[in-house]
């Protein structure tokens, strides 16, 4: 199936939303966004016309995480902060509409194949957008490591990752520009010069390669690891690491040290969503420390969430990462594996930059967590045949149930 045939369309018309805003996505969020949000209105139609139900897991969790924002805001500090960016709540249903376009079949794994290979083709598209971008900036006069960004590495981390899920899955057909796209990963990957990300990137490939016994495989993805070492602005960031690390630096040191004890203690209940600013962090650390200008936030998710839900918000995220964590490495069919394995060390990759990053904050990189957690939700229903399910499917049917799990499964209709 291609989102650009109207046959497609009649099909299946969540999932070639879907497919269509992951391929546009990572070039340009303002566009990329407008689809998905329309999956995302799609499937609230279905669910609030009872025609599906949501996994209920995740939408205690998801639910509860959204009140907590918006009680937030009554005690914010910065209460116009927390509006500016109350928007996001509005792409959550995101997960749900993922949910239900892979399980909306008998394809499941083909589904989660094809908009992982969108995700993809758009992430390769955005690193040869970077490779033109990137010398023309230089030229301009801006420094080689002050042109990435902080969300677009981990999207080239999520779309290596599928791609090794794409590689190991069967049967699925790959076109001729595949092989292709795993040196436009690792050069977009290592452009962006984030090393975060790199270590983040590194630890979920080992530990998939180990998971899913692919030696061979991480013998390559090894030599590659080797050979970018030697490229000099790779050992250039590697050393300036251990500057980083001191607490004169200004910056994630004195935010973990310094600030961070400072600002709970302040704001024992929270601060509001969205609701620190430098001037707050600046007010709060004695005149001897340095820290970075427009530094707004701890550069961590647990610290962060911290300090803007309080310790209500914080714990109840954690519960929900750990849930998801539980459904996305609990055992799955051998038709499923291959992408449950990708798709759950992309959610693994991101946490653990999330120790270093406020990228749960981040709308394009939440956007990520998102469709990984629809994905994991895919797996988790296809594995048991009687968790509450989140199906779609036109014409809408009155009553589905999945007899068999995995890819065999068969939907029930009931007049």
């Amino acid at each position: 199936m291609s989102p650009f045939t109207k046959a497609s369309w009649r099909e299946a018309p969540l999932l070639m939303m879907l497919c269509l805003g992951v391929l546009i996505l990572p070039v340009s969020n303002s566009l990329g966004q407008v689809p998905l949000y329309l999956a995302s209105v799609m499937w609230m139609v279905q669910v609030l016309t009872g025609r599906l139900k949501g996994v209920r897991s995740t939408w205690i969790f998801a639910g509860g995480f959204m009140l907590l924002i918006v009680i937030s805001l009554f005690t914010a500090v910065h209460p116009e902060l927390g509006l500016d960016k109350l928007n996001r709540l509005l792409i959550f249903p995101l997960t749900g509409a993922v949910t239900a376009a892979c399980l909306a079949g008998k394809d499941t794994v083909k589904r989660l194949a094809m908009l992982c290979s969108y995700l993809v083709a758009g992430v390769c598209l955005m690193g040869l957008y970077d490779l033109v971008r990137f010398p023309m900036e230089i030229r301009d006069g801006v420094r080689f490591e002050d042109i990435g960004d902080m969300a677009s590495p981990q999207v080239y981390m999520v779309g290596l990752m599928f791609w090794l899920g794409l590689l190991s899955a069967k049967p699925v057909q790959r076109s001729r520009f595949f092989w292709w796209a795993l040196p436009i990963l690792v050069a977009g990957l290592l452009a962006h010069q984030k090393r975060g990300v790199w270590l983040a990137a590194l630890i979920s490939v080992f530990l998939w390669a180990v998971w899913s016994r692919r030696w061979k495989t991480l013998l390559v993805l090894v030599c590659l690891a080797g050979l970018s070492v030697t490229l000099p602005f790779v050992q250039t960031r590697l050393n300036r690491l251990r500057e980083v690390i001191q607490p004169t630096h200004g910056g994630r040191m004195v935010l973990w040290t310094q600030v961070a004890p400072r600002m709970f203690e302040k704001y024992p209940w929270g601060m509001g969503y969205n609701g620190s600013t430098y001037e707050d962090f600046r007010e709060v650390l004695p005149r001897e420390y340095h820290l970075e200008p427009r530094l707004r936030h701890l550069h961590n998710n647990l610290l962060q969430i911290r300090l803007e839900l309080g310790w209500a918000g914080v714990i109840w995220w954690s519960l929900w990462m750990l849930l998801i964590a539980v459904k996305a490495f609990k055992p799955a069919s051998e038709e499923l594996k291959p992408m449950q394995a990708a798709v759950a060390f992309g959610f693994l990759g991101l946490i653990v930059n999330g120790m270093v990053e406020y990228n749960f904050g981040n709308t394009d990189v939440m956007k990520l967590y998102l469709i990984l957690f629809g994905m994991v939700d895919v797996f988790s229903v296809a594995n048991s045949p009687r968790f509450p399910l989140a199906l779609y499917a036109f014409p809408p049917y009155k009553h589905q149930q999945f007899r068999q799990c995995g890819t065999e499964a068969s939907i029930e209709q009931t007049p």
